[in-house]
């Protein structure tokens, strides 16, 4: 009997299961929506996000690649929705019919803003040295003042000294301009800024972030008294193809990024000025001029960066850097208190740098660095039949051990040394220059050089990083350098102690040891002193450091405190005539120097979009002695020095910044009269005491503003930034009459607009 009811219930089966029943997907086929979401202007992927469809709420999540597949969709028509904080919400209407060909669509999600202002300094997480003060570099362009340059953003920091109107350097804490050294991922380039200091040497938008070292600052680099200023540069992008084309009043460039092969990339950039060619047809309207330009002067540059990782364990880097500066005038009247100076004038500045890297990885614990970086320096300057020529070569090496004993203890093993063999040729008067004020060049000797030298700088240094409790911290290590110039070897102990006072506050006092090379023409046998020692300093800095966020995106951070600095061996120029080898003889420079700097810095921080900015303060006095003298003011001390940015983020992709500076005017020594030379037929100045009189202080204000506009695959940028917008004349130096009875002052800049546009692809 089962048997039979069993056979009954499984023939009648089909008809039950060919009952009617009413679902959407039984009378709409259903079709397969493919696509990718990329960033609106960008064409960045936007990864892991979702896309839903409406009204079926068939979802889907984009990979890596940004793109997304979603199965089972009814066809006709739907609704594509995409919500992602940050971003602009995006609901398109579309319609897929079924059989029809496959079609791959491409979403652009529109940022809500794309003038974000992230946060302007890194946070401590990204610094192995605590004293370093990092810059991200694409943030630092957009500030007032910078002209697009995130290396032109450090001088709103803490600590950094005004330079004067065309200088190019960067004068850290009260020691020399020559006192601070420059470097690209971490090895040494002649110069940082290009003539005048419109820009850097180093396409801006080929770099990651910039590293600014001052007092108490660890072993991982050495000679340099003051600081450093170091420029790291990005991973090219990976993923897609880019690049941007741009041009103001001062430069126009040009740069690439694109993806090699399954891993690598590589970004490759162009720049090249034309400021001086504003500045020629505006000295050939002043006819009366006592100069004219012969040739504009000019910058260019060329960048390329290479990236590759090899293996798990093993990333290689490459980077090449070149840099040229000219600079030609024809000086028609010479200055009235030295008639022998005229003619025309030729100044050029070029290097290049390849710096291979290559990173491995041993185990979690153990990564070794190597780097070289292979170059050729050329400097000349030409006035009429004088002049300097400068040839060099140069090999730069780095040499890191990274080893992590435990969680606590981590120690840095380094070799950092400088290669360089150079051929100098010169002819030039040896004036009398004390006190800042030079004598006329018609009562100078000529001075006649033809040179070839080495001058290798070895270093190396043993850093450790010691969490003894989980309040504190100590940080003590040692470098060892070498200079062949003085047959000389220094060792410099340096230590920094740091205490957590909360989650987000804490104190740190450093000190050390800190030597540099004589230059190579104060050690030269011929026009300098070969028996000079390395001068010397010792650096104590104590910082405070406080997050008021307290873990939240907006409000307020400080970071300051006082510093100090002891100088001594310092080289000054001497008139004295010394024994050698039984034959008098010009001593040309002694290390009979001594100085000290003292201050206080202080850098208060805000950010809350859409408004952020900083105040940068510092309190700062520089005194140096020479034997003779009382203790006098350096020729860089300033004694407050502050900066005021603010900026806002505007609605339609609008920004506006605006910066404002106040410095003490720098010292100057007086003259109090002068006395006729018949023999040169010059007046020879008397100087009064030391740096004792200033000139006025300086004040400037700047702003900037950014206008975005976004389309699929290309952003276009307006920007206008405004150099002393008052057009204040700021008095940057003096110069006297012939016979020194009467003094004017020398104005600085003008108001600078550069007004340009850029294209991003």
């Amino acid at each position: 009997m089962f048997f039979f009811l069993s056979l009954y219930f499984f023939s009648s089966f089909p008809v039950f299961a060919a009952e009617p029943v009413a679902s959407e997907s039984s009378t709409h086929p259903l079709v397969t929506i493919e696509g990718t979401l990329l960033e609106k202007g960008t064409k960045k992927p936007l990864a892991d996000q979702n896309v839903y469809i409406l009204p079926s709420t068939n979802k889907g999540i984009s990979d890596a690649e940004g793109h997304f597949r979603i199965e089972g969709v009814p066809e006709g028509s739907f609704r594509i929705v995409v919500n992602v904080s940050g971003y602009e919400r995006l609901e398109e209407e579309d319609f897929q019919e079924f059989g029809a060909p496959a079609r791959l669509r491409t979403l652009y999600l529109p940022r809500v803003s794309y003038q974000i202002y992230e946060t302007t300094i890194y946070g401590k997480e990204n610094k192995r040295d605590d004293s370093t003060r990092s810059i991200k570099a694409s943030v630092a362009m957009k500030l007032p003042g910078a002209n697009n340059d995130p290396i032109k953003a450090v001088q709103n920091l803490p600590g950094v000294s005004r330079a004067a109107g065309f200088s190019s350097q960067v004068i850290i804490q009260g020691a020399a301009p020559q006192d601070t050294r420059y470097t690209i991922d971490g090895h040494e380039v002649p110069i940082i800024f290009h003539f005048g200091g419109f820009s850097s040497v180093i396409l801006p938008e080929s770099l990651d972030r910039v590293d600014y070292l001052s007092a108490g600052y660890g072993v991982e680099y050495g000679r340099a008294m003051g600081g450093l200023v170091g420029a790291w540069t990005k991973k090219p992008e990976r993923q897609r193809f880019k690049g941007f084309v741009y041009a103001d009043v001062i430069n126009a460039g040009a740069a690439i990024e694109t993806p090699i092969g399954e891993s690598g990339s590589l970004m490759v950039g162009v720049r090249r000025s034309y400021i001086g060619n504003v500045l020629k047809a505006v000295a050939k309207e002043k006819e009366d001029s006592d100069f004219s330009l012969t040739a504009a002067p000019t910058f260019q540059d060329f960048t390329l960066v290479y990236d590759q990782p090899l293996s798990p364990k093993d990333d290689f880097r490459f980077d090449a850097v070149a840099s040229q500066d000219s600079f030609d005038f024809v000086l028609k009247k010479p200055p009235e208190n030295d008639p022998n100076l005229r003619g025309n004038f030729q100044s050029q500045t070029s290097f290049i740098r390849f710096i291979p890297q290559w990173t491995h990885r041993h185990s979690d614990r153990t990564t070794s660095r190597f780097s070289l970086g292979l170059g050729r320096d050329w400097i000349k300057f030409v006035l009429d039949d004088q002049f300097f020529r400068l040839a060099s070569y140069s090999i730069t090496n780095r040499i890191e051990v990274e080893q992590k004993w435990s969680e606590a203890f981590s120690s840095y093993f380094g070799i950092d040394n400088n290669f360089s063999w150079a051929t100098v040729s010169l002819v030039l008067p040896d004036f009398y220059n004390s006190g800042g004020v030079s004598n006329p060049t018609a009562t100078a000797k000529q001075l006649r050089v033809n040179a070839a030298g080495s001058y290798h700088k070895l270093g190396a240094y043993w850093n450790n990083d010691v969490k003894i409790s989980p309040l504190w911290s100590i940080k003590p290590g040692i470098r060892f350098d070498y200079f062949t110039a003085v047959n000389e070897g220094a060792v410099a102990p340096r230590f920094a102690i740091k205490r957590e006072l909360s989650s987000f506050s804490s104190l740190r006092l450093a000190t050390g040891l800190y030597y540099q090379p004589p230059r190579e023409q104060e050690s030269n046998s011929e026009i300098g002193n070969p028996d000079l020692k390395a001068p010397r300093s010792v650096h104590l800095a104590l910082t405070y450091e406080r997050d008021f966020r307290e873990g939240a995106s907006n409000g307020w951070t400080f970071q300051g405190g006082p510093f100090a600095r002891l100088f001594d061996r310092l080289i000054i120029p001497s008139t004295a005539l010394i024994d050698k080898n039984g034959v008098a003889s010009p001593e040309n420079y002694n290390n009979e120097g001594r100085g000290r700097s003292v201050g206080l810095e202080a850098l208060l921080r805000f950010d809350a979009n859409p408004w952020n900015g900083w105040l940068s303060y510092t309190l700062s006095r520089s005194t140096r002695r020479e034997p003779g003298q009382a203790w006098f003011a350096s020729p860089y001390d300033q004694t407050h020095n502050i900066n005021l940015i603010v900026g806002r983020d505007l609605p339609r992709n609008w920004r506006v910044a605006g910066r404002f500076r106040l410095v003490t005017g720098n010292p100057l020594t007086p003259v109090t009269g002068s006395v006729f030379d018949s023999d040169n037929d010059a007046y020879i100045p008397v100087r009064g005491p030391f740096y004792s009189d200033r000139i006025n202080s300086f004040y400037q204000l700047d702003i900037r503003a950014d206008k975005k506009w976004i389309y699929e695959k290309i952003i276009i940028t307006a920007y206008v930034d405004v150099q002393n917008i008052t057009n204040h004349a700021n008095v940057e130096s003096v110069s006297y009459a012939y016979d020194y009875s009467k003094r004017a002052d020398v104005k600085g800049l003008p108001i600078i607009p550069s007004i340009g546009l850029k294209g991003e692809f």
